[in-house]
């Protein structure tokens, strides 16, 4: 926008120019060349109009040109270089307000654009990070990009960048046909734009309403997907140019992500250096936001986003990915089809897509959200708070609060993108967590009530989702008191066992469900392998303890659990009756299932191992009263009666 003002401030100057030297007009040639003479001495650039030069007095003055060319060379190291063509001009002017300073215009019609702008050589382009950088490295040239950009931002600063105060009055402005280059100082393409039309009626200076609406499509340097962006809305622009208003600004882009984002922006443009303040109001594929967006590219961080909203469902936010194939080059493509963004497709199934970080390695952001309800994971996490920023390629969220199934989550999450092998670090826990709600939303209903605590500090590394899984380590643990496991009844397990080793008819009207009193469960994981090293519970009459494994690829787990049986355990049934015989044994029992199968865990104790370990006792009780019977016997031959 601000070239495009620049460029149509230049014409009208040139149009201002020549009323002031109206005697001389007649002479079209003469025009030109004086033109061009006072572009190249007060710039050093060239001006030449290939085509037509129609010029008219009345009843207004017009001006239309045909075929203009423009070569701006940078006046110093700071200012950037600018070759612009354009196919067709044609401005109106009023006669009697340019005598008080103001420029009263009819419509202007600016069509086929062409601009190539090169960088300044003193603002040199970020180094571009390498797959091998270490961390220090990539710190290092962060503090360089950020140095680099605080001199810029001072030195514009230092020069102000504020025109003199100048009263522009026309009907409506239409440009179309634009395309704009922009490359490093190297020559590399960094960015490109096409704007296919852009119209803006009741122009003024005057900090007035102006009708804005347009299509623009940025392609970028050709290694993301493109930005079609359409504009409808109203602007103000101040006398000095030194500050563009948005008021509600609707703005609708594809290609960010796999659905259009649509935004109503309001707020103030700075010019120089160059910055916005915008209220936001968004429309997300994931749900509704608002809140304040700050951009200041010559400060740290670079966006400042602000956001509430109601409900987010971030499972449903995906990055746009790029088209399969793009047989035609950037550089080369017809024309006509420059403006036509190619569609993003899905990648294919079979293939495991990496991790969509790439846009974290560049991006300085500070983001807070407070949302009513956050949708994460498939997780709904309510009066969610979350603090993150992105700077030198790491992702840090200081906090994620909130209330997941009615527990207090807090929690601390470190991504590092820098590499193609990303790294996570996570460490945080959930107090009071409803364990049946928790374990319905890995599609286990009705498996449990009770509330339970779970902590944990884990990390991972990988290149696509799947790896970070199967790339796990670290621990968990959960403690809990007063629950009750619905779909496993440990205590009619041991009963039914009981009866089998007693030789008596099974026990009916056993209890289907466990109700624990205390549990308690540490978990290690290496490369994604769940080790449970300790699980221990205790029920009325059974206390148990053991360890097992568990697959987080599949949630498939299996433990084996060993524990002592008291007389308590005939609260479940007078005929569960602990013999003497049982002291000190064993009761091992083995479980296995899936954590989303709503049909629980399937256990049973291992009867040979209890007969084992009770007809051992016997076999050492007998042992023991044959050896008491003979000690008995030698005693009294011993010592007598």
């Amino acid at each position: 926008m601000l070239l495009i003002l620049w460029i149509l401030g230049a014409l009208l100057a040139l149009v201002v120019l020549a009323m002031v030297l109206l005697p001389i007009f007649i002479d079209e040639q003469a025009l030109t060349e004086l033109a061009a003479a006072q572009v190249r001495t007060n710039t050093g650039g060239e001006l030449v109009i290939n085509g037509e030069t129609d010029i008219s007095f009345f009843p207004r003055f017009g001006l239309r040109l045909e075929g203009v060319e423009l070569d701006l060379p940078a006046q110093t190291e700071y200012d950037v270089t600018i070759a612009a063509s354009v196919n067709e001009v044609e401005v109106g002017l009023s006669l009697v307000p340019l005598l008080s300073g103001n420029v009263d215009v009819g419509t202007i019609i600016i069509a086929g654009i062409t601009v190539d702008v090169t960088e300044p050589q003193a603002l040199p382009p970020a180094p571009e990070p390498m797959p091998s950088m270490s961390d220090r490295e990539w710190e290092r040239r962060g503090k360089l990009i950020r140095r680099t950009k605080a001199q810029e931002r001072q030195r514009q600063l230092d020069e102000g960048g504020h025109l003199s105060g100048i009263g522009i009055l026309a009907e409506a402005i239409r440009i179309d046909e634009v395309t704009v280059r922009t490359r490093s100082w190297e020559g590399d393409l960094t960015n490109h734009v096409v704007m296919e039309t852009l119209s803006l009626a009741n122009v003024n200076t005057r900090d007035e309403p102006m009708r804005l609406d347009g299509a623009v499509t940025v392609l970028g340097d050709g290694s993301a997907v493109p930005l079609e962006i359409t504009l409808d809305g109203s602007i103000r622009l101040n006398s000095d140019l030194s500050r563009l208003r948005l008021d509600q600004l609707q703005t609708t882009v594809e290609g960010a992500l796999t659905e259009p984002v649509i935004n109503l922006l309001s707020g103030d443009f700075t010019m120089v250096p160059a910055k916005a303040d915008f209220a936001i109001d968004t429309r997300l594929p994931g749900g509704d936001i608002g809140g304040q967006l700050v951009w200041s590219p010559l400060e740290s961080p670079e966006i400042k986003l602000d956001i509430t909203t109601e409900r987010l469902d971030l499972d449903q936010i995906h990055p746009a990915t790029p088209a399969a194939t793009n047989p035609i080059p950037m550089e080369t493509a017809p024309k006509e089809t420059t403006a036509q963004a190619p569609k993003p497709v899905a990648q294919p199934a079979s293939v495991p897509a990496p991790l969509p970080v790439g846009p974290l390695r560049d991006l300085d952001l500070a983001l807070r959200i407070a949302a009513d309800h956050l949708i994460v994971s498939g997780q709904s996490i309510n009066t969610a708070q979350v603090s993150m920023t992105i700077r030198d390629g790491v992702t840090d969220i200081d906090y994620l609060r909130g209330v997941l199934h009615e527990g207090q989550l807090d929690t601390r999450i470190t991504l590092n993108a820098r590499r193609p092998i990303v790294e996570a670090d996570v460490e945080g826990g959930l107090k009071g967590v409803n364990m049946d709600l928790l374990l319905a939303s890995v599609g286990n209903t009705d498996a449990a009530t009770g509330r339970i605590e779970l902590a944990w500090d884990i990390d991972t590394e990988g290149a696509t989702s799947n790896d970070l899984i199967t790339g796990l380590n670290g621990e968990v643990s959960a403690e809990g008191q007063d629950l009750v496991f619905n779909k496993i009844a440990v205590q009619g397990l041991v009963c039914s066992a009981v009866a089998a080793v007693n030789k008596i008819p099974p026990i009916s009207g056993l209890p289907t469900n466990t109700p624990i009193s205390e549990l308690s469960l540490a978990l290690d994981f290496d490369d994604g392998a769940g080790d449970i090293e300790t699980l221990r519970f205790a029920t009325p009459g059974v206390v148990m303890k053991g360890s097992g494994d568990i697959a987080l690829d599949t949630l498939d787990y299996r433990f084996r659990l060993e524990g002592q049986v008291n007389n308590d355990i005939m609260q479940v049934s007078p005929q569960c009756i602990i013999d003497q015989r049982y002291a000190g044994v064993d009761w091992p029992v083995d479980c296995n299932g899936n954590l989303s199968s709503e049909s629980g865990a399937a256990c049973e104790i291992d009867i040979a191992s209890v007969a084992e370990q009770i007809l051992k006792n016997e076999a050492q009780q007998q042992l023991q009263d044959v050896i008491e019977e003979k000690a008995g016997a030698f005693m009294k031959k011993l010592f007598g009666d």
